[in-house]
């Protein structure tokens, strides 16, 4: 594994303190620079977070929204068979 890979996390936070700190306030002001402060914040935080790089977040997100709902047997009282619900809803 490369070096800069294996401190990838470490670059980051450094970066986000140099542009939080040492970076002149007129700069600061820059929609540009607010912009990345955010996206290396937020990406530091995840990987603290998590435990995981930032690149397998969309993986994850994908796992989760294509897992299928819950069948009648797991969850009783929330499932709604969709054939009774529309004739409840359009009195067929």
């Amino acid at each position: 594994m490369s070096l800069l890979a294996e401190y990838h996390l470490y670059i980051m936070i450094a970066a986000l303190v140099g542009l939080v700190f040492f970076i002149p306030s007129e700069y600061r002001k820059k929609k540009s620079i607010i912009t990345m402060i955010v996206v290396l914040a937020f990406s530091s935080g995840y990987e603290l977070v998590m435990k995981e790089p930032v690149t397998r977040m969309p993986s994850r997100i994908n796992r989760a929204l294509n897992q299928d709902g819950a069948d009648h047997d797991e969850n009783t009282h929330y499932y709604q068979d969709p054939i009774s619900r529309s004739k409840k809803t359009y009195n067929n």
